[in-house]
C-alpha cells in the first residue's frame, strides 16, 4: 500500500511538472503571437512581474511589454514543485523590434513562481535577469 502511494505521488509530481512546463510554453507562444488574452489568462490578477530591464510591472502592463516582442524561446527549464507552488528557472531568448524599429535579441535567465488555483497553474511572480 505504501509503495502504491509513493508511485502515485511520483506520477502526480511528473504530471504537475509537465503541466507547469506546458504553461511556460504557452506563455512563450502567447508572447510570440501577441495573443494578449491568452497571456493575461496565464497570470494571476495580482502577479508581480520584473522585466529584464528591472522594471516592476502589473499583469495589466504586461500587454504593453508584449507588443515589441516577435519571438520568445525557452530552454534549460527546471521545475520544483512544493505543494501548490511551482518554481521554474530557465533561459529565455527574446527577439523583437526596439524603440527605433531596429531588431534586438535579449537572453535572460528567468524565474517564475506558479500557484495551482482550482486545478490550474498560474504565474504569480516572474523575474528575468539579462545574460551578458
Amino acid at each position: 500500500m505504501l509503495m502504491a502511494a509513493t508511485v502515485n505521488a511520483a506520477f502526480s509530481q511528473n504530471d504537475d511538472k509537465a503541466n507547469v512546463l506546458a504553461v511556460e510554453r504557452n506563455v512563450a507562444d502567447a508572447f510570440s503571437k501577441h495573443s494578449i488574452p491568452t497571456l493575461l489568462a496565464i497570470f494571476t490578477d495580482d502577479a508581480t512581474i520584473i522585466t529584464p530591464s528591472g522594471q516592476l510591472i502589473t499583469k495589466q502592463q504586461l500587454q504593453h511589454r508584449a507588443q515589441p516582442i516577435n519571438g520568445l524561446t525557452l530552454s534549460d527549464m527546471q521545475v520544483k514543485i512544493k505543494g501548490n507552488i511551482a518554481i521554474v528557472t530557465g533561459m529565455q531568448t527574446e527577439t523583437g523590434k526596439d524603440a527605433s524599429g531596429g531588431p534586438y535579441s535579449l537572453k535572460s535567465y528567468f524565474t517564475d513562481v506558479l500557484e495551482r488555483k482550482n486545478g490550474a497553474w498560474l504565474i504569480t511572480a516572474s523575474q528575468a535577469t539579462p545574460v551578458q
